[in-house]
């Protein structure tokens, strides 16, 4: 049945979040008229609580100032019996996450020119809102803090726009929810942005000179498995990969454009968006290729010439638990790199462990200056305070004592961390049966680990392949680290473009499994 929210009617979900939901819609007016959108509304539940709607109610109000041509145009703002929503020009097209896998897949690696081009597009809707300022003329410093390769549409028409300003904040606001996380995709997160400094217009570089850092090499520019060693790179002394180690016929003066966005000390960075669109110009006119949106256009064309049903509308709508928009998987792996794990937002609701969130906080303090440790100090005082409550003097009955997870991360070296999934737990004495035991507050508390039945299954295939394990189909790759039951499965890999279609007998045992292999061989 169709659904209409005012004088839109929804033609299909995109996605479901956290806060809201996002669809495809059409804006219906007189006489036939009708234009595609793309229409954003909070979930019921939220309607009365004001402090969603304000926050609603301010990307709007900050949506509206936001008007350039590598900006998505938000341009209502209504309710309809109830339901806030927003409503959104409609970009037939799609990320620049999807469009470097599927450039990838078809082609190999992107054009640097091409790739420099969308970068400067980006850079300078980006430069725009870094300029904006308040109707009394005082400069908003307005910061994104959420730029990643989702957050760039790529259009058919050739157009580059950025989206999702639904958490961007002036340098001067705390960037942390009431809840105390940080907010953003942490692979793309400057050190200051995970120490919780004040923000400028500098963390969006580093942001964007990632996801240039993506589509020139295929990879992020550290080797990280997991959010405690995404912080622990970004935030150590020693520098991000350079891009020439994996795309070695990257020239000089754009590693060096690469490099200077990367640099951790942000004094060292472009002081703008728009020094960084100069320098990528003049890389381009060097190069000697015309490079422009006919260009873009031809690109998307051609990659998406058979696949139109990967291209998504308004890939990402400003919410970081919409599921299927906001969720990042990693770009194409060069052949010798270690995947990534998925990128993933954090903030309310999003799921960032309670380690990588007590690994920033002490970032927060050291700023690299010492190793970081994350003991399991915290787990002791939070198993005594448990026990203590459960069993304190007097007589109670016996009850379970449920403890949460606790993971203990030492840097001794190499980023690691200990198995997540050992957790602490109390043991109490069997009762006999229709009686109630009572146990003295002086019984001595043992701890036994929970035992571990699924293992991580990360795959390195070369170049690529589409992936069934028992016969399920999981995509194409890179896939982030999958989670799968202990014990022998059948993992199938198909690449129809050098005629391969293997199966591999493997065994998952607890922890991380990897699996390597060359269909070219």
């Amino acid at each position: 049945m169709t659904t209409t929210l005012g004088k839109y009617t929804l033609i299909r979900k995109l996605a479901t979040g956290g806060m809201a939901e996002v669809f495809l819609a059409r804006a219906d007016g007189p006489m036939g008229f009708a234009k595609k959108c793309v229409v954003k509304r909070i979930l019921p539940h939220f309607n009365d609580d004001p402090r969603f709607t304000e926050m609603f109610l301010g990307e709007a109000r900050l949506a509206a100032e936001l008007n350039h041509p590598n900006l998505v145009t938000i341009f209502d703002f209504g309710q309809h019996n109830g339901q806030y929503f927003l409503a959104m020009e409609y970009i037939d097209g799609a990320n620049l996450r999807v469009l470097n896998q599927a450039t990838r897949r078809q082609l190999g690696p992107m054009s640097l020119p091409l790739a420099a081009r969308i970068i400067a597009l980006a850079a300078e809707g980006l430069h725009f809102a870094h300029e904006l300022r308040s109707e009394q003329g005082e400069f908003l410093n307005l910061v994104h803090r959420d730029i990643s390769p989702d957050n760039i549409l790529v259009a058919r028409n050739g157009s580059v726009k950025v989206v999702d300003f639904g958490i961007a904040k002036a340098s001067t606001q705390p960037h942390l929810t009431k809840s105390g996380m940080i907010k953003g995709k942490m692979a793309y997160m400057p050190p200051e942005q995970l120490a919780r400094e004040p923000l400028d217009r500098r963390a969006d570089l580093f942001a964007l000179g990632i996801v240039f850092y993506e589509l020139v090499t295929g990879g992020m520019p550290f080797d990280a498995t997991s959010e405690v060693s995404i912080i622990q790179a970004i935030m150590s002394q020693k520098p991000l990969e350079k891009p020439t180690v994996y795309r070695p016929d990257c020239p000089p003066d754009l590693e060096a454009i690469v490099n200077k966005c990367l640099e951790k000390d942000r004094e060292k960075r472009y002081a703008s968006c728009v020094e960084l669109q100069a320098d990528l110009e003049a890389f381009i006119k060097r190069s000697g290729e015309t490079v422009g949106t006919r260009e873009i256009s031809q690109l998307v064309e051609t990659v998406f010439a058979h696949e139109a049903d990967q291209t998504v509308p308004n890939a990402v709508i400003s919410d970081p638990d919409l599921e299927g928009l906001a969720s990042t998987n990693p770009s194409q792996k060069s052949a010798e790199r270690i995947a990534a794990p998925s990128p993933r937002d954090v903030g309310t609701g999003s799921g960032m462990s309670s380690t990588a969130l007590r690994s920033i906080e002490s970032a927060a303090v050291q700023r690299s200056k010492t190793p970081l440790f994350v003991g399991i100090g915290l787990g002791v005082v939070v198993l005594a305070a448990a026990t203590w409550f459960a069993l304190r003097p007097g007589t109670v009955p016996v009850k379970p004592v449920v403890v949460p997870p606790v993971a203990v991360v030492i840097d001794a070296g190499p980023p690691q961390i200990a198995d997540a999934a050992v957790a602490l737990a109390v043991v109490t004495p069997e009762p006999d049966a229709g009686v109630e035991e009572e146990l003295d507050a002086g019984v001595a508390v043992a701890v036994r680990p929970v035992v571990v039945k699924t293992g991580k299954l990360e795959l390195r295939i070369r170049p690529y392949a589409t992936v069934f394990l028992d016969d399920k189909k999981l995509g194409d790759t890179p896939l982030p680290p999958i989670t799968v039951s202990v014990g022998k499965h059948k993992l199938r890999l198909v690449n129809p473009a050098f005629g391969k279609d293997v199966e591999l007998n493997i065994v998952i045992k607890p922890g991380e499994n990897i699996v390597k292999h060359n269909l070219k061989e």
